[in-house]
């Protein structure tokens, strides 16, 4: 299994879906577009109705613990004023469907990551009565939010995640350090926002607004969510049933181009999709170059400090002197401990 960049946002998955052929593209002009500024909706996703709880927060209602959305990899950027994001622990019935997960099969780990988001946390927005879905969450936020549900499912340490870390440079001289460490969710690096795009990111509108004078354009990009890259793999399954040819390049943007996932039906795909064809070249090249920028920021990376010597240490998250993904909700160890 490949262990590293796990998700189907990730390009080398994403185009594991895909045929060997691009779509021939159409010749770009130099001239500037115009274009009719449409701004994003200051809202997130599709609302839906629940049977009432807490009208004030979601940690009032029990087992929910409130996560900080600060504490996210995404930092809360991406999340509309007063998003609330609340978790519980996992059930019985929840890990014993964990449990049926093939570690082989990169589709069904995505499955079984979402279906723990989706059963075990609540989004809205704080003091509304009505509620956002576990769609509308940041996709770099889940695997984060997967480790936090981990810890309060096993409070006591009952299923404790270690990886061995060592130091073979600065402690080489009298001896490297070297030890199992006990893995916690503030020891994670999933992503750091890349310096270059921090220049547009909106606060007002909680996504990138891109102003170019030379184009006579504003456009706004946007942080990908589950139900997006959700809806992403739906549309390019069905192509494929088809045996329709995938164009890679509208593949590798298409994620920062879509606010809304629940408004990304395979009419919207083919729309946006023929849009892209008329994109002045510089647009084009923006936009790939920060997919990538923002691809390459993503780490699957578990940091801690040398004991020994203070240098930063850093190990992927499921190498093969760690554990693996279904060790997160299965206890490890030998039977005999079990019981």
């Amino acid at each position: 299994m490949a262990k590293e960049n796990m998700t189907p946002n990730s390009e080398d998955e994403v185009l594991s879906f895909l045929e060997k052929e691009d779509l021939k593209y159409g010749k770009n002009t130099n001239a500037p577009i115009e274009t009719k500024k449409v701004e994003p909706v200051n809202g997130l996703g599709q609302a839906v109705s629940l049977p009432p709880t807490s009208t004030v927060s979601g940690a009032n209602d029990n087992y929910w613990k409130n996560i900080p959305l600060e504490n996210l990899p995404s930092r809360g950027m991406f999340y509309a004023e007063g998003s609330e994001l609340t978790i519980r622990a996992a059930t019985v019935s929840e890990i014993r469907h964990w449990s049926t997960i093939d570690e082989s099969d990169i589709l069904d780990i995505d499955d079984k990551l979402n279906f723990i988001i989706e059963k075990c946390t609540r989004f809205k927005i704080k003091g509304g009565q009505s509620w956002l879905t576990w769609r509308d969450i940041v996709e770099v936020d889940r695997l984060y939010i997967i480790f936090i549900i981990h810890e309060i499912t096993f409070p006591e340490g009952q299923n404790e995640l270690s990886t061995k870390m060592e130091c073979t440079q600065t402690c080489s001289e009298d001896g490297a350090w070297s030890d199992d460490v006990k893995v916690k969710s503030n020891m994670l690096q999933l992503f750091e926002m890349p310096e270059e795009i921090n220049q547009w990111y909106s606060s007002q509108y909680r996504c990138f607004e891109v102003v170019s004078s030379k184009l006579n354009e504003t456009f706004y990009l946007y942080m990908p969510t589950i139900g997006v890259i959700e809806r992403l793999r739906k549309r390019i399954s069905e192509a494929k049933s088809q045996s329709k040819t995938i164009d890679k390049s509208f593949i590798k943007v298409a994620p920062y181009l879509v606010q809304d996932w629940s408004k990304f039906g395979q009419p919207e795909y083919s729309t946006l999709q023929s849009e892209t064809f008329s994109w002045h070249l510089n647009k084009f090249t923006f936009v790939t170059k920060f997919a990538e920028l923002m691809q390459g920021s993503r780490e699957s990376a578990i940091t801690t400090v040398c004991p020994k010597c203070g240098s930063n240490l850093s190990s992927s998250i499921f190498s093969s002197d760690s554990f693996t993904i279904k060790d997160l909700f299965l206890i490890s160890g030998r039977l005999n401990e079990l019981i």
